[in-house]
C-alpha cells in the first residue's frame, strides 16, 4: 500500500512507523502544504514548478510553513533556498515555539514524547558517538588548570554573541510539571536571527540574558548548550522532570546529554552538612556522610554532571566547582 503525503513525511524524519509524528504533521499542515514539504529543497520558482502551483501562491504557504516552524530557509547563489525540518529535535524545538500552536497540538507532542520518545532515544543514543548537547557550569568562579574556554563560560557566550532572544522552554511548554519558568530559552548569533525572523521569541540585551540566567540558576535549572566546541546557537535551561533529555539520562541513564568539564568539589573543613545542596542535584551525586560525628557532603564524581547548581546554595561556600575533563573532552 502506498503512503500517504504524511507517512512520507514522518520517513523524511527518519521516524518511520510512528502512529503519532503523520497526526502531528497533519495536524499542522493541509495536504497541498505537506506535497510542498516533500518537494523541497528549492527555491519558490523550482518548488512552484515541482507542484504544479502558482509561485505567488507558493510562496504564501512557505511563508506560513516557515512561522510555523515546518520549513527552514537559506540564502544561496541561486536565491533563497527552502528545505523542510531535518530531523525530530528541528521538528520537535521549531514547533513548538510557534505563537499561534494549539493546545492540542501540544497536547500531542507530549503525548509523543511520553510514548514514543523513550525508546527513539535508546535507539538514538546508541548510534551517536556523542551527545548532541551537553552542560556548562553556572555562571561563579571554577577552579581550573588553565584559563577557561569561552564555550565553558556562559557569560562569555552571551557576550560574544551577536544578538540574543528568548524563547519558551519548547519541553516545559507541553509539559510544566515542575511549575519553573518557561520563557528562559536563549537563543544566541544565528539561531537568535533566525528566531526574531519567523517571529518565535523576542530580543532581549545581553544584561537581560545575564539576568534570565541568574534566575534560572536560582530556581534550580541547568545551563545546556551544543556540544561542540566553539559553536553555540542555544542556552537551554533544564530541569528535571520535564527535559525530554535529563529525565531518561536521570530515570534510565540513557546517555543523551553530556557533562561539563567541571566537577563539584567540597570543602570538608567548611561544610557544616546542613544538607541544603542535597535537593539541588538532578543526578543522585551528592549524599551527605558521618565525618568524625558530623555531618558532611560527600560528592560522586561519576554522577556529577558539573552544573553548578549545588554551589549557588551552599551558605558555608564549602562547594566549588574544578576543571576534571581536558579541553579535547568537548567534540571539535
Amino acid at each position: 500500500m502506498d503512503k500517504d503525503v504524511y507517512e512520507q513525511l514522518t520517513d523524511r524524519v527518519f521516524l518511520t512507523g510512528s502512529k503519532i509524528i503523520p497526526q502531528l504533521f497533519r495536524m499542522i499542515a493541509d495536504e497541498d502544504d505537506a506535497r510542498l514539504m516533500l518537494a523541497t529543497p528549492g527555491t519558490i520558482e523550482e518548488l512552484a514548478e515541482r507542484v504544479g502551483r502558482d509561485p505567488e501562491e507558493v510562496r504564501a504557504s512557505l511563508d506560513s510553513l516557515y512561522r510555523k516552524g515546518l520549513v527552514f530557509k537559506s540564502s544561496k547563489p541561486q536565491g533563497v533556498v527552502y528545505r523542510m525540518v531535518r530531523d525530530l529535535v528541528q521538528f520537535h524545538d521549531a514547533t513548538l515555539v510557534w505563537p499561534e500552536a494549539p493546545q492540542e497540538y501540544l497536547d500531542l507532542w507530549h503525548r509523543y514524547m511520553e510514548e514514543e520518545w523513550p525508546s527513539y532515544a535508546a535507539l538514538v543514543t546508541g548510534m551517536l558517538p556523542r551527545p548532541f548537547t551537553r552542560v556548562i557550569p553556572v555562571n561563579l568562579p571554577v577552579e581550573a588548570k588553565s584559563s577557561i574556554l569561552a564555550y565553558d563560560d556562559v557569560e562569555r557566550l552571551i557576550e560574544e554573541a551577536g544578538r540574543v532572544a528568548v524563547t519558551r522552554c519548547t519541553c516545559r511548554t507541553i509539559s510544566g510539571k515542575c511549575g519553573k519558568p518557561v520563557e528562559v530559552c536563549l537563543q544566541v548569533g544565528k539561531a537568535a536571527d533566525y528566531t526574531l525572523d519567523r517571529g518565535t521569541g523576542r530580543e532581549v540585551s545581553k544584561e537581560e540574558a545575564m539576568r534570565i540566567i541568574r534566575e534560572c540558576e536560582e530556581a534550580g535549572l541547568v545551563h545546556v548548550t551544543m556540544n561542540r566546541a566553539g559553536e553555540s546557537h542555544f542556552i537551554c535551561n533544564c530541569c528535571d522532570d520535564c527535559c525530554q533529555s535529563f529525565t531518561l539520562l536521570i530515570r534510565d541513564g540513557l546517555n543523551l546529554c553530556d557533562p561539563s568539564r567541571f566537577a563539584a568539589t567540597v570543602d570538608l573543613e567548611k561544610c557544616t552538612g546542613c544538607g541544603s545542596c542535597l535537593e539541588r542535584c538532578y543526578f543522585g551525586a551528592l549524599s551527605l556522610v558521618e565525618a568524625e560525628e558530623v555531618g558532611a557532603v560527600s560528592i560522586d564524581e561519576e554522577r556529577c554532571m558539573g552544573c553548578g547548581l549545588c554551589t549557588v546554595v551552599c551558605p558555608e561556600d564549602a562547594l566549588t566547582m574544578r576543571e576534571v575533563r581536558g579541553a579535547d573532552f568537548i567534540p571539535q
